[in-house]
């Protein structure tokens, strides 16, 4: 009965079912229409994945998730995280089931269902704290990455009108929730250039690069914009241009890695870059620096990017 319970209020507040009044009582003025046509496809495969993860054994799990369009299909890891760590969280057993299915099925989407525990732990208000002591970096920096996210979509009146943050952190970590904090500005605020700009001013300037840097990896991974929004992104974006460019740069990096190409990342690549999104990604050195800057790093710089070596039938 607890698990129907939680499982009913997590399907109601997962995903927003009114982006236009969101978008009105943010005073987003001019949002890119693709823009909430894509999060729609992101949020039934993201849905898509978190119900397979609620009720299916761990091996029928990847089989069902190659239903679902490669390109979106990243979206539907995220769910998995999301759902393994419920059943994780609501009945335990000897084995942790997102450790089992990262280490088999999952191996090549682990980043995405790591990001997916880090919404489920904010979407039930658990610290982040426990987690990051048994974690290496590049995992517990995926789930705060997720848990920076979910705080913005949800809680924006706190996470982005008030710059609250909810979980005791700070140094690097702070950093990384930024830029889930980031991605979270891209569909909250439209694809509104001018919006996104007036959000991202109102926090503090060591708070600005990784916002802006988010903002580029869900431009370019999540996507929905057409290209006069993606070039008055990047006029706007001002003396943060780069820090928006990298992100998209890793953005195009998971996306080849896995081999799940999609329009938007090359669009992005091509209007902030000048060249393509395998272009971009080629272009990152082993040390997951970009060749133009070695001041900043989007965090995705300093984790491995699993590669998918046969593409699932």
């Amino acid at each position: 009965m607890i698990q129907d319970a939680w499982q009913s209020s997590l399907n109601k507040a997962t995903l927003p079912t009114d982006l236009i009044a969101t978008w009105a009582e943010r005073d987003v003025q001019e949002s890119d229409g693709g823009i909430q046509k894509r999060l729609e496809q992101v949020g039934r495969s993201l849905m898509k994945g978190y119900h397979t993860a609620v009720t299916d054994e761990l091996e029928a799990i990847a089989p069902k998730l190659n239903e679902i369009d490669e390109e979106l299909r990243g979206f539907a890891y995220e769910g998995v995280g999301m759902g393994l760590a419920q059943r994780d969280f609501l009945t335990p057993s000897s084995q942790n089931r997102i450790a089992t299915f990262v280490a088999g099925d999952g191996a090549a989407y682990a980043n995405m269902v790591y990001v997916g525990l880090g919404l489920m732990l904010a979407r039930v208000g658990r610290p982040i704290e426990p987690h990051l002591q048994r974690l290496d970096n590049a995992k517990g920096w995926l789930l705060v990455d997720g848990y920076g996210y979910y705080q913005g979509m949800f809680y924006w009146r706190d996470s982005l009108n008030h710059q609250v943050i909810s979980q005791p952190i700070s140094g690097y970590t702070r950093s990384v929730f930024d830029q889930g904090l980031g991605r979270s500005i891209w569909f909250v605020d439209g694809g509104d250039v001018n919006r996104i700009a007036r959000t991202i001013d109102a926090f503090s300037l060591d708070r600005r690069e990784d916002l802006w840097g988010g903002v580029g990896y869900a431009c370019a991974y999540a996507g929905g914009a057409k290209r006069t929004t993606i070039e008055a992104l990047g006029n706007t974006a001002g003396a943060y241009r780069l820090h928006l460019a990298q992100g998209t740069a890793y953005a195009a990096k998971s996306r080849q890695c896995l081999g799940n190409q999609s329009v938007y990342t090359e669009l992005a690549c091509q209007v902030l870059w000048g060249v393509s999104a395998d272009a971009v990604a080629d272009s990152l050195a082993t040390n997951g620096e970009t060749p133009e800057s070695r001041l900043w790093q989007h965090y995705r710089a300093r984790i491995p990017h699993p590669v998918r070596a046969t593409l699932a039938a």
